[in-house]
């Protein structure tokens, strides 16, 4: 499984000691930079910022030396056999650690334990300059990023910045051509994780996956979705609009809601700058982008972006109409368009 580099003996002495890293660090102290205005120890090579010498001189044998231990499935490599452990992980197939209210797997604990803030709502990652709130540090991190046009990423062709290696990769695709193919139907996408989504159209137990409302129709990808959503029909909308007092049923929906009053539309497009208040609609938007139409209907096969569109258009194939004219009786499968119809009783 390890892949061993040969090295001779006195290249390994202390290869992992942090004791002789410190009597390094101390011997070698005009090599390195001391950052005096935040007291921290700043790499030469990369700009890393270290809070003690010791881990500053272990971070920098990353530089000098040959990586020691080498997976043998991807040749990636490493300096310690803990990292290499680790890292083995991503080829392991086994996933032991399951959700027990979607019944979701994953390779770590730790990813679990992430998971389940999906479910409890727990957004403890505030952004302090638009509201947005994230489970994870790192995607608030990216986040910020925005505010500043801080791009890590740039496209070597263009020289387009870009805050995450996805969305290059996904850019880069407008450069080179090559796209994702989907081996059911040929179609193809910029991202794998767009044909990933794609893929769930042709798996034919896809709608007995979901979790439908038994009022409505209403069907859901996760248990605790319909859970907040049947909050709609019990009038439990628990959380309230301090400005126009509309009531929702989680404090997601409020957030969103409130950026109506604001104004603010934190999340934008990285292809062509539009700005949305919220992050589904802002993945419903870029498929306008890439193409992608996951929600196909089993009767006629027409495609749509969105899952509500495809539920107004299967009313169109069963004869459901659920709103009904008061004054005629005649049914209409939007809202919209029963609104529409009344005017012509006035």
């Amino acid at each position: 499984m390890y892949v061993f580099f040969s090295r001779s003996a006195s290249q390994c002495v202390g290869m992992f000691n942090r004791t002789s890293a410190t009597v390094e660090a101390n011997s070698r102290g005009n090599d390195i930079h001391d950052d005096v205005d935040d007291g921290t120890f700043v790499c030469t090579t990369c700009g890393r910022a270290h809070k003690n010498k010791v881990t500053l001189m272990l971070h920098m044998r990353s530089h000098a030396s040959p990586r020691m231990f080498q997976c043998m499935y991807c040749g990636k490599a490493f300096l310690k056999l803990n990292l290499l452990s680790k890292h083995m992980v991503c080829h392991n197939m086994a996933r032991p650690f399951q959700c027990e209210i979607c019944h979701k797997s994953f390779k770590r604990n730790f990813e679990l334990t992430g998971h389940m803030k999906v479910h409890t709502g727990t957004k403890s990652h505030v952004c302090d300059l638009c509201g947005y709130a994230t489970i994870h540090k790192s995607n608030l991190e990216v986040h910020k990023k925005r505010h500043i046009g801080d791009f890590k990423f740039h496209c070597d062709i263009c020289k387009k910045g870009f805050y995450s290696n996805t969305e290059l990769q996904g850019h880069l695709t407008m450069h080179t051509g090559q796209k994702h193919p989907c081996e059911i139907c040929g179609k193809g996408f910029a991202l794998k994780q767009n044909l990933n989504v794609h893929l769930q159209i042709h798996d034919p137990d896809r709608h007995n996956k979901r979790f439908q409302c038994e009022a409505c129709g209403k069907s859901y990808q996760h248990k605790n979705k319909l859970i907040c959503h049947l909050r709609s029909h019990t009038g439990e909308a628990r959380f309230v609009c301090d400005i126009c007092g509309k009531s929702v049923t989680s404090s997601v929906s409020l957030r969103t809601h409130r950026r109506l009053h604001t104004g603010e539309k934190p999340f934008v497009c990285d292809m062509c700058g539009k700005a949305f208040n919220s992050p589904n609609y802002l993945r419903i938007h870029k498929r306008s982008h890439t193409g992608e139409k996951p929600h196909s209907c089993d009767q006629c096969g027409k495609a749509f972006t969105q899952r509500s569109t495809l539920v107004v258009h299967m009313r169109y194939h069963t004869g459901h109409r659920p709103f009904r004219c008061e004054l005629c009786c005649k049914g209409f499968v939007t809202r919209t368009l029963l609104t529409t119809h009344q005017k012509c009783h006035k």
